[in-house]
C-alpha cells in the first residue's frame, strides 16, 4: 500500500539539561533549585534515547498432565514472521496454547481455564529480550506450598539458550514462588531489561476521600499492547482499564520523548494541586468555625461588659465606721489576751506562794521540837568555805537534829521561840490564801473581758464582710471583669476573621514549570507523529472491513474519535468487528512509525485470539492476515501469532510450517 508522504518537520528534541534550564530562566531560579525540586519529588529528568525493547520468542516447552492422567508434551519453535493456530473446533486448545506463551510473558495468564492452567507441570519459554538470550521457567508442583515457582535465566549466546535442555547449565537471573511473586519477580525483570519505568497516572476520583491519587501501572499494563483485546473489549489498547492508560500506551511505543517524565510530573502537579485545595479548605472551615466561636465570644463579652457598666454606676455602701470598729475591736482583744496572760501568771505565783507556806506549816508540826523551826533557816552552804549543803545533810538534820552544815547536834530550842515560829507559818499561810483569791478573781474578770472582747471582735467582722458582700463594687464587679478579660484574650488570640492562604512552597511552581516544558515537547512529538498514523489506520481499517469510514483523530487520551459517514462514533460504540479491525491498525501503524524512525519502542510481538471472529467476512479476514504477513516483511524481527478456527483463512497464505495445528480433536 501507499504510505502518505510526511509534510511537517520532526520537531527537535530538547535535552534534559536544556529543559533544567528553560525551567530556570522562566523561573529566575538557579538550575539546581530546579534538579533540587525535581529530585524531592521524585523524578528524574533524562535526555531520551531509544530503547531497544524486542521480544521475541524461540521455543517454548510444556509438560504436564491432563485431569484424566493422561501426560501431554509441547516443543514449539518460533521464528520471526506470522505465526497461526489453527484448529476447526471449539474448546480445541487454541487460546490455551496462546496462553502458554501469555503466561511466562506477562507473569499470568489473561484467559487460560483454572483447569488446563492446573494441568502444567513445567513451562518454559525460550527468547531473546532486548538482545539477551532469556529462558523462563515456569514449575508447578502439586501439594507443594506455594504451588508454584519461576525462574528466569540467561546464557551468553542464543545458540547455548537452545543446546540447554534443562536449567542447570544457564545463570540464573531471579527467581520467586508464590502467584504473586511470580507475577512481580517477570514484571520486573520485563520492566529492568526493556528500560521501562512502572507509569503513576492521576485517577481524579481515586484515594480513601474520593478526590484523586496517583495509580501506579506496571508489566502487566504495558503487555497490553502485546496481546490485542478481542473485540467485545472497549478500550483501544490495554487490557487494564485506567483513565489515560491506553493514551500512555501509544505514546509509550510510538516513542513519544518525555512520556514517562511527562506522566510522573502530571500526578505529581495534581497532587499538589489536591494539598493545596485540602489545605485551602481546612483553613477555611477552621476559619468557619472560628467566626461562629468568635460571634459567640463577642455576644457573651457585650453582655458582660453591659452587666460590668450597671453595676459600676450603682451607689456604694461607706463601710469605713465598720472597719474602724473592726480595728478597734481586734485591738482591745489583743490587749486583753496580753492581761489574760499577766493574771494567769500570777494566780500561779499566788497558788505556789499558798503550796510553799503550807508545806513549811506542815514540815514544822512534824517535829516535837524546835529544831525544826530554826532549820527553816535552811543554810544553802557553808558559811567558810561555801561548800553546797547536801540533800543528805538536810534530811540528817530534820531526823536526827544534826547541823546540816557542820553535823554537830543542834542545840535544844526554848518552847515558846518554836510556838512563834508555828503562829508565824500560820500568818503566812493566811496571807498567801488571800493572795491567792484575789489573783483568782482578777484571772475570771480579765477572761471574761477577753471573751467579751472576741464576741466583740466577730460582731465588728461579721459586719464588715456583710457589708462587703452587699457592694456590687467588690465580688460580682470583680468576677464579671475577669470574665470579661479571658474573652477579650479569646478575642485577641484567634486574629481578624480574615481567611489566611496556606502556605505553599516553591516546589509546585518548579513542578508546573518543568510540566509545561515537558507538555510542549510531548505535543510537539504527538502532533507530528499522529496525523501519519491517522491515515495509516483508515487505509488499513477500510482494507480490514470497517466500512463508510471517513477519517480518524488519534489523541493522546488514547482515543481514536472515528467518523463515519460523516458522523462521529466514539470507538466504544463502534461494532465488535470493527473495534477488533481498528485495534489491529493502530498497532500496525504504531509499529510503521517506529520504523520509519529506525527504533524500536514496541516490542514486535503481536498476539491476537480468534483474529476473525467477530463478524468478519473471509475476505476481510485475509486482508487483514496479509496486512499482517506484509508487515512482518517490512520488519523482520516481528512477530505475530494469532488464533483462528477458520482454516481457510491462512490455506495458501502462510507457510505451512508457520501454521500449528493438528488432526485430532486437540492440539495438545
Amino acid at each position: 500500500m501507499t504510505k502518505p508522504d510526511r509534510v511537517a518537520t520532526p520537531p527537535v528534541v530538547p535535552t534534559a539539561d536544556d529543559l533544567l534550564t528553560q525551567a530556570a530562566t522562566r523561573l529566575d531560579v538557579a538550575k539546581h533549585q530546579v534538579e533540587r525540586a525535581l529530585a524531592e519529588a521524585n523524578i528524574a529528568l533524562t535526555t531520551p534515547a531509544p530503547a531497544d525493547r524486542r521480544l521475541r520468542i524461540l521455543r517454548l516447552r510444556v509438560d504436564g498432565t491432563k485431569h484424566d492422567g493422561e501426560p501431554f508434551t509441547i516443543d514449539r519453535p518460533f521464528e520471526p514472521g506470522i505465526w497461526a493456530i489453527v484448529h476447526p473446533e471449539n474448546s480445541a486448545g487454541k487460546t490455551s496454547l496462546l496462553e502458554f506463551l501469555v503466561w511466562p510473558l506477562r507473569g499470568a495468564p489473561r484467559d487460560l481455564p483454572p483447569g488446563v492452567q492446573s494441568w502444567i507441570r513445567t513451562l518454559r519459554l525460550d527468547l531473546v529480550v532486548a538482545g539477551k538470550p532469556t529462558r523462563i521457567t515456569l514449575q508447578q508442583i502439586p501439594g507443594l506450598l506455594p504451588p508454584i515457582s519461576v525462574d528466569i535465566l540467561t546464557a551468553d549466546t542464543v545458540q547455548a539458550l537452545l543446546a540447554a535442555a534443562d536449567d542447570d547449565s544457564l545463570r540464573l537471573v531471579a527467581k520467586g514462588s508464590g502467584t504473586d511473586d511470580v507475577e512481580r519477580v517477570i514484571g520486573s525483570f520485563f520492566l529492568d531489561a526493556l528500560r521501562m519505568e512502572r507509569t503513576s497516572l492521576w485517577s481524579a476520583t481515586g484515594g480513601a476521600d474520593g478526590e484523586g491519587a496517583p495509580q501506579v501501572h506496571g508489566w502487566p499494563a504495558y503487555f497490553g499492547a502485546c496481546y490485542l483485546n478481542a473485540g467485545g473489549d472497549e478500550l483501544l489498547l490495554g487490557d487494564v482499564s485506567a483513565p489515560g492508560l491506553p493514551a500512555k500506551l501509544l505514546e509509550l511505543f510510538v516513542d513519544i520523548p518525555y512520556s514517562t517524565a511527562h506522566a510522573q510530573l502530571s500526578v505529581a502537579v495534581k497532587g499538589r494541586a489536591k494539598t493545596t485545595r485540602q489545605a485551602q479548605r481546612r483553613a477555611e472551615g477552621d476559619l468557619h468555625a472560628r467566626s461562629a466561636e468568635r460571634a459567640q465570644w463577642q455576644v457573651q463579652l457585650d453582655l458582660l461588659q453591659q452587666e460590668i457598666q450597671e453595676l459600676s454606676g450603682a451607689p456604694e455602701a461607706d463601710i469605713a465606721p465598720l472597719l474602724q470598729r473592726a480595728d478597734q475591736a481586734a485591738q482591745e482583744l489583743h490587749r486583753l489576751r496580753m492581761s489574760l496572760n499577766d493574771a494567769a501568771q500570777s494566780l500561779a505565783d499566788a497558788t505556789a506562794a499558798r503550796v510553799g507556806a503550807e508545806q513549811a506549816q506542815l514540815d514544822a508540826q512534824e517535829t516535837w521540837q524546835a529544831r525544826r523551826v530554826l532549820g527553816r533557816l535552811n543554810p544553802s552552804c557553808c558559811p567558810r568555805c561555801e561548800e553546797p549543803v547536801s540533800d543528805e545533810r538536810r534530811a540528817a538534820e530534820r531526823d536526827r537534829a544534826t547541823c546540816a552544815v557542820c553535823t554537830r547536834p543542834l542545840p535544844e530550842v526554848a518552847e515558846d521561840i518554836a510556838e512563834a515560829v508555828l503562829e508565824q507559818l500560820t500568818t503566812d499561810i493566811a496571807t498567801a490564801q488571800e493572795a491567792e483569791t484575789a489573783a483568782a478573781a482578777h484571772h475570771i474578770a480579765v477572761q471574761a473581758a477577753a471573751d467579751a472582747a472576741v464576741t466583740a471582735h466577730q460582731q465588728a467582722t461579721e459586719a464588715v464582710s456583710s457589708a462587703l458582700a452587699a457592694s456590687p463594687a467588690h465580688v460580682r464587679l470583680r468576677e464579671l471583669e475577669l470574665m470579661a478579660a479571658e474573652l477579650k484574650g479569646r478575642l485577641a488570640a484567634t486574629g481578624t476573621a480574615s481567611p489566611v492562604a496556606p502556605t505553599v512552597s516553591a516546589i509546585p511552581d518548579v513542578l508546573g514549570a518543568v510540566h509545561q516544558l515537558v507538555e510542549a515537547t510531548v505535543k510537539a512529538s504527538a502532533d507530528y507523529l499522529f496525523p501519519t498514523m491517522d491515515a495509516e489506520i483508515v487505509s488499513l481499517s477500510s482494507q480490514f472491513g470497517v466500512q463508510h469510514l471517513n477519517s480518524v483523530t488519534l489523541k493522546r487520551n488514547g482515543n481514536v474519535n472515528p467518523v463515519k459517514e460523516g458522523v462521529k462514533h466514539p470507538f466504544k460504540k463502534l461494532s465488535r468487528g470493527d473495534r477488533l479491525r481498528m485495534r489491529v491498525a493502530t498497532v500496525i501503524a504504531l509499529l510503521r512509525a517506529g520504523a520509519a524512525r529506525h527504533i524500536d519502542s514496541h516490542p514486535g510481538l503481536l498476539l491476537i485470539d480468534s483474529v476473525a471472529a467477530e463478524e468478519m467476512t473471509a475476505d476481510a479476514a485475509r486482508r487483514l492476515i496479509g496486512e499482517l504477513q506484509t508487515l512482518t516483511r517490512e520488519l523482520p524481527e516481528l512477530q505475530v501469532v494469532f488464533t483462528t478456527a477458520q482454516p481457510d483463512l491462512v490455506e495458501g497464505l502462510l507457510p505451512e510450517d508457520h501454521i500449528i495445528t493438528r488432526n485430532s480433536e486437540h492440539l495438545f
